[in-house]
């Protein structure tokens, strides 16, 4: 579902995107509430670099899914600022160190601890990152009231892969779902003994297969909570999750 080059040029515009919008945040505008979220504008932008800088400079992980909210909690409480300019221009620092100075030397094979208590390599990471900045984005560009475009190209890079995983209920049973989002190829997805399997690999798993068919965008925006899930496949799916 994306390449590391592709996600990586997403990743560059969505930043940049993010950045922009932070920027132009009034002090006043920092301190409107962002439903869903129980975060302000303000807190939402810091939120977000805690996140950059957990990409590579701040090695701490959470252990299990549930333990994940509590320390993006605690890594927002520990950042003082809150001014969103000068949130923007930390941002424009530290995206540049992780983007244009870090990442790349990662190899594409090195493993390494992400949270809930699993292991990844890079561009499944990346993918995670992306969604961090197109989502917040979303956030916070609906609470001032503001556009915010998440293209069909970056909608997809943001379907759920195997690191989301991440969040999976130790409790959820084995599954099959098959995801048809928009005019793109059905993507695989499957729980098996407590982890997820997106892809060819998902046919392995056995059982009826649950279909989730709706455009790639709705289909994402509902997978981390921005929008109502009306199908009841989807409803199932995403009871598996603990939410992010």
């Amino acid at each position: 579902m994306g390449t590391r080059a592709e996600v990586m040029a997403a990743l560059h515009d969505a930043s940049a995107r993010f950045i922009e919008l932070a920027a132009a945040v009034t002090p006043s505008d920092a301190a409107r509430p962002v439903p869903p979220l129980e975060w302000t504008v303000g807190e939402t932008i810091g939120h977000v670099l805690t996140v950059i800088r957990r990409g590579y400079r701040d090695p701490r992980r959470s252990a299990t899914p549930e333990e994940t909210a509590g320390l993006n909690q605690i890594c927002l409480d520990e950042l003082e600022e809150r001014d969103p300019a000068a949130l923007a221009e930390l941002l424009r620092a530290d995206v540049h160190t992780a983007l244009d100075l870090v990442y790349p030397k990662i190899a594409d094979d090195r493993v390494f601890p992400f949270h809930g208590g699993v292991e990844t390599t890079m561009t499944p990471a990346l993918h995670v990152v992306l969604g961090e900045f197109l989502i917040h984005g979303y956030d916070v560009a609906r609470a001032l009231d503001q556009p915010w475009e998440i293209s069909e190209a970056d909608a997809h890079l943001m379907v759920p892969g195997e690191l989301m995983g991440a969040w999976l209920r130790a409790d959820a049973p084995d599954e099959r779902y098959e995801l048809r989002l928009g005019e793109h190829e059905p993507i695989g997805f499957a729980i098996h003994d407590g982890t997820l399997v997106v892809g060819d690999a998902a046919a392995l798993v056995a059982g009826d297969v649950g279909v989730v068919a709706m455009p790639t965008l709705e289909m994402v925006l509902t997978f981390y909570g921005r929008i109502p899930a009306e199908d009841p496949v989807l409803q199932r799916l995403l009871s598996r999750f603990v939410p992010s």
